[in-house]
């Protein structure tokens, strides 16, 4: 048991961005390891000693981890509690962004972010809120940002702004405005980017139009379902273009992106008045929001990002999104699950040009739990986390009442936190952008979501397609080896053999999938890009004057660069005689798929936001 214990530690620091996890995300780590520990091993051995299944055992458990929680001061040592508007609050952070917009600091977009977290937390028709935007219309000024301040400076007049300092404000940003329009309307350079996004490389299927009609899903018993091509692949070719169904931003990303359409609006961004965790960036957004999700997960969200990992805020998310889907009826979406015969729900063959929501959402229900794969300790952790989200669901949101009056429809939420849990823990997958760190773009993920379709494809260390967030949200699947008829797609679940070890990667894949793997790099050990890089005959070669080439492109961001290089990449990844993984077909690959993010990733602006700045 000790080294269970020991293990999910360490998977849990090694799977997580050690910057995405809170202090209280930890504590609850350690007071689940003391509960398991200390009072739940008996109860687990006993359900070994009688053979239960793992449906069995979560039913032998659930009772006896609610009473754990509720005898310990669970909600106590968690500092959960419920979500307010706090002017003081407000006022503190405000007085940071000024700090920050000091001309002695000049860190222009530290200020946005710290007023944005002000507007936040503070109530509507405040001063602090007036206050807020009006520091942020200044910023806007001097970043020449100038419809922005304009805007801002209606939001804080909105919020009963008091003084005279706007007014000349407004008139700077409208005189210089007026500059601007005219400079480019009469500039013969000025023309707006073309943006070409990817297509499907082949004819779509005529029932999935987001899948080429080459691809098709199979299942036996050594891979279970899994995708498959009926012709030949090239690399570049792509092969599915899939909206997400459910999308969560990362926490460093709640004052910079709408929390609806993701979009990088960190000047404009207004505040949920229910919640100090969700800005949208438009009152369309935030009420789309709200009648797809927010109105369930807005009295927890602040509670799901400080406490819980990334995995409970989805789980979270899409039960909100099913209950929406069935008309805010928790009791019909239990009736409809009640007489779904999954074994018939496949994404691939469905018609996805009739298919209504319910549909699309039973293609996200049937994804894999791999319940019974599970080491009993993970069963339980999930137990333990989903059994707090179940108590702060009925004490937080409307469906408390309704679970109160129906013992069954309490039972039927409880039961589908903790499956959807474990859809998510086995199916996520992250949202990219190029993000700009001081000089150069890399790319970085800002949200987590879930796709029914691309999350048919299994996981290799050595993959032959590569996921590309494209700016709409959608994820493209391209080819980045070449693929024989009738073989396997392979996708990699963020644990590829050029960054990883195998030893590393076999660790995260058991702690988060709950498998061994046994692709080909695990088989033969293939080697890291370090270990490739420190190789004589690469720093001795031609191969790595090609590297520092393609680089220095890549590095460019100019779109004919990147466009040139990638023809070139995707022509040797085709047609060379050499094998994978030698070190030169691996240095091409991941300057490939760098050329693909660079090309079709949604790119921050902030390179234009330091121009203004300190650096």
């Amino acid at each position: 048991m000790e080294e269970a214990i020991a293990a999910f530690h360490e998977g849990m620091d090694t799977f997580y961005e050690p910057q995405s996890v809170t202090c209280t995300a930890k504590n609850k780590r350690v007071l689940f390891a003391k509960m398991y520990d200390t009072f739940l091993k008996p109860s687990i051995l006993q359900a070994k000693l009688n053979n239960l299944s793992a449906k069995e055992t979560i039913e032998f458990l659930v009772p006896k981890i609610l009473d754990w929680i509720r005898n310990n001061s669970v909600r106590e040592q968690l500092n959960l509690r419920n979500d307010v508007k706090d002017n003081t609050k407000a006022a503190q952070l405000r007085s940071e962004g000024n700090k920050m917009f000091h001309p002695n600091v000049k860190r222009y977009f530290e200020a946005i972010k710290l007023y944005n977290e002000s507007i936040a937390f503070s109530e509507k028709g405040s001063t602090d809120r007036a206050l807020a935007y009006a520091n942020r219309s200044n910023i806007c000024l001097k970043m020449q940002r100038y419809e922005d301040c304009l805007k801002n400076i209606r939001l804080a007049r909105e919020s009963n702004y008091s003084g005279e300092k706007l007014n000349q404000r407004e008139k700077d940003a409208k005189n210089a405005l007026a500059k601007a329009r005219n400079k480019n309307a009469s500039s013969s350079k000025f023309s707006p980017d073309v943006v070409e996004e990817p297509e499907l490389s082949y004819p779509a299927k005529e029932n999935a139009p987001q899948v080429a009609n080459c691809l098709e899903l199979r299942k036996n018993e050594e891979y279970g379902r899994h995708v498959v091509t009926t012709r030949k692949l090239k690399v570049g070719d792509v092969v599915m273009i899939e909206r997400p169904f459910v999308t969560v931003l990362k926490d460093s990303f709640r004052y910079v992106r709408c929390d609806f359409c993701h979009g990088e609006r960190p000047f404009t961004l207004i505040p949920c008045e229910g919640c100090t965790a969700a800005m949208y960036c438009s009152e369309e957004c935030l009420s789309k929001a709200y009648n797809n999700y927010h109105r369930y997960d807005c009295g927890l969200l602040r509670d799901l990002y400080e406490d819980f990992e990334e995995v409970s805020l989805i789980d979270i998310r899409m039960i909100a999104i099913a209950i929406t889907t069935f008309d805010n009826n928790p009791e019909a979406l239990k009736d409809h699950l009640d007489a779904l015969d999954e074994s018939n729900v496949n994404g691939f063959t469905m018609d996805w040009n009739k298919a209504t929501q319910q549909d699309i959402f039973n293609t996200v229900h049937v994804l894999t739990t791999n319940q019974e794969r599970r080491h009993s300790m993970f069963v339980a952790m999930f137990i333990f986390n989903a059994t707090i989200l179940h108590t702060l669901i009925l004490e937080r949101t409307e469906l408390g009442p309704v679970c109160e009056a129906n013992p069954a429809t309490n039972k039927f939420l409880l039961d589908l936190i903790l499956r959807y849990m474990q859809i998510v823990n086995c199916n996520r997958k992250l949202l990219s952008f190029n993000a700009y760190k001081v000089k150069e773009y890399v790319a970085e993920s800002f949200a987590v979501g879930c796709y029914p379709l691309i999350s048919m494809l299994n996981h290799s260390c050595a993959p032959n397609v590569k996921r590309i967030t494209l700016r709409d949200g959608r994820c493209a699947v391209f080819v980045i080896r070449p693929v024989l008829e009738g073989s396997q797609l392979f996708d990699s679940y963020e644990a590829g053999h050029t960054l990883h070890e195998r030893e590393m990667r076999q660790s995260m894949l058991s702690f988060v999938y709950s498998f061994q793997c046994t692709c080909e790099a695990c088989t033969f050990n293939y080697p890291t890009l370090k270990v490739l890089l420190e190789g004589s005959d690469v720093i001795n070669s031609e191969n790595m004057t090609k590297h520092l080439y393609y680089n220095r492109m890549l590095s460019s961001h100019e779109d004919k660069k990147v466009r040139k290089i990638m023809a070139e990449l995707r022509s040797f990844l085709n047609e060379t005689p050499k094998l994978y993984p030698e070190s030169e077909v691996c240095f091409r690959q991941v300057e490939f798929v760098r050329s693909l993010q660079v090309l079709y990733n949604q790119t921050s602006e902030n390179a234009e936001y330091w121009k203004h700045c300190k650096p």
